[in-house]
């Protein structure tokens, strides 16, 4: 009961700490979370856990988690509080949250959305009203700001260089015609973030933009995901200069809500044509499952062959 008294008091001290950070405090409160007495592997996993989901919540202040949490992954000190006998650390349970995030599949995350509506006995017209609206806003805006920290946290130094070159690479794979363009706009916030350090490398960052400006081609591509592109194209020629990123359309809002009416219409559309694929395939299962009942009774009554 006692340790379980001290972790709460740990959590708590963490969520006071990430709740408030920001340019002016960070490197005190940095300090002030490696003081924490972290001595077991689930205390660091839910401490990891509230860092990682307000970084995610705070896209303004991206930089500032990535900076704590590169310090953090560097202080010895802090990595060491755990139990000796296990090779855990900060920067694993991180990058595993990361990871976890950036290959979410979205049709296996739209699917349990949808199971879970069929258990709980909603209808159609319920979910258009708000739940899928929300989904599809808040499955986008969490994929892009993991991408934006896993930049920043490539940036400071706490991100392995091999798994930003293979998130680079997966994203450049052939369109996801499901959620194409968040993969693009995916890979734009990658690149942004990092293309300045990996010019400096042998990786060669022209495939990828020369990519990017071939799919410009597609006529369904927002302007804000075509004007992104054009910027990266300009900063790969003049040496990857230091700009402000361009956000997504409607990331500022916390809310689908708190969006305004003609982003809402881009994410109603989209729910309307899920919903009506999604009919389409119930309609589809249920006139399968008659026939093939109807098979079935027709055979049980055929007599036995002599």
């Amino acid at each position: 009961m006692e340790q379980k008294n001290n972790s709460d008091q740990v959590l708590n001290t963490v969520r006071s700490i990430v709740y408030h950070l920001n340019d002016v405090n960070w490197v005190k409160m940095t300090q002030k979370m490696m003081a924490l007495p972290i001595n077991n592997v689930k205390l660091l996993d839910d401490i990891t856990n509230i860092i990682f989901d307000r970084a995610l919540k705070r896209q303004n202040y991206t930089h500032i988690y990535a900076q704590m949490c590169a310090r953090l992954i560097n202080d010895s000190k802090f990595n060491n509080l755990i139990a000796t006998d296990t090779e855990i650390t900060f920067q694993k349970v991180l990058l595993k949250k990361c990871h976890d995030v950036f290959y979410s599949n979205y049709q296996e995350e739209l699917n349990k959305l949808k199971d879970t509506m069929k258990n709980d006995n909603m209808v159609p017209k319920k979910c258009l009203s708000g739940v899928l609206n929300n989904f599809l806003f808040n499955f986008q805006k969490r994929s892009i700001c993991n991408c934006r920290f896993i930049g920043e946290l490539f940036k400071n130094g706490a991100f392995p260089e091999k798994y930003i070159l293979k998130c680079i690479g997966d994203l450049g794979k052939e369109k996801n015609d499901n959620n194409y363009e968040l993969q693009m706009h995916c890979l734009c916030i990658i690149l942004q973030s990092v293309g300045l350090i990996l010019s400096k490398t042998s990786y060669d960052l022209n495939k990828n933009i020369n990519k990017l400006v071939s799919s410009m081609e597609n006529h369904g591509m927002s302007s804000t995901l075509k004007c992104l592109i054009k910027k990266l194209k300009i900063m790969n020629s003049k040496g990857w200069m230091d700009e402000e990123p361009v956000k997504f359309a409607g990331t500022n809002c916390n809310a689908y809500r708190d969006l305004p009416p003609h982003m809402q219409m881009v994410y109603r559309v989209r729910s309307k044509k899920i919903m009506s694929d999604w009919a389409y395939d119930e309609s589809h299962d249920h006139r399968l499952n008659v026939v093939n009942n109807y098979k079935i009774e027709v055979r049980s009554n055929i007599p036995p062959k002599l």
